[in-house]
């Protein structure tokens, strides 16, 4: 397999592999990794099977497994959450609804988000708490995460870019041809409607206050640039688009 990695901002580095096996479609799996000092969270873990790859990308930014602190997972499925397996010193939290998709062996070591937004268990380095916010899209317990510090919005697969190529062959991207791609499949989804749909806007819904500079998915392309309009953008697509067939 292999691997991009790219420097969102100084302190918050984006690990994409290049997996051609786990899902029968070649995709970008996404593993973000924030640091403070000597100290490493990892947002999303990845499958298994990226742990060697976890570790070489560590090694390039100067980082070993064992200065991951903190694992923090945007939802429970498999390729996001076997991965932290291979950081065994580290504190790891997950939504309360999602704990059930985590595999027996593994579900003890993690703790529960707190409910409502802003934890302590969300600070490290002297940090301000990255925001919690329970989009409940996707799977139960799916969260985004925000960080004040960087100004990037994590959002796992509430939104994601699975088995897309990266535009000009770019992780990191300001694509308006993406972002008018992202608002046309928004409004299809708004025309079929239905409970997923509606669940999706409200989870949306909760990103608008929020000012990233960064859009960081569970899988492709991140979008950076007045993240705020983008999410506007999709919000008002779908609105306007709403019942329509």
């Amino acid at each position: 397999m292999k691997y991009l990695l790219s420097e969102l901002t100084p302190g918050a580095t984006a690990l994409a592999v290049y997996d051609v096996q786990s899902w029968g479609v070649p995709s970008y799996a996404n593993v973000y990794i924030l640091t403070q000092g000597d100290q490493a969270v990892l947002i999303d873990a990845g499958a298994r099977v990226y742990e060697g790859i976890l570790k070489a990308a560590l090694q390039d930014i100067g980082l070993t497994t064992e200065q991951v602190r903190t694992v923090y997972l945007t939802h429970g499925h498999w390729d996001h959450v076997e991965g932290a397996a291979a950081f065994r010193q580290a504190a790891k939290f997950i939504h309360r609804e999602d704990l059930v998709l985590v595999p027996e062996t593994l579900a003890p070591q993690f703790s529960l988000f707190t409910d409502g937004g802003v934890g302590p268990e969300l600070q490290f380095g002297g940090r301000d708490a990255l925001a919690v916010i329970h989009v409940n899209t996707h799977s139960p317990g799916s969260v985004a995460l925000y960080d004040a510090a960087t100004r990037i919005l994590f959002v796992g697969d509430f939104f994601c870019f699975f088995g897309e190529e990266l535009p000009e062959g770019k992780l990191v991207s300001d694509s308006e041809v993406v972002r008018a791609g992202c608002c046309q499949y928004v409004a299809g989804q708004a025309a079929q409607g239905g409970w997923e749909f509606e669940r999706f806007m409200a989870g949306l819904e909760k990103l608008l206050p929020y000012e990233p500079e960064f859009f960081c998915t569970g899988h492709g392309v991140v979008l950076q640039g007045d993240i705020r309009r983008f999410l506007t953008s999709l919000y008002e697509s779908g609105k306007r688009n709403a019942g329509k067939k």
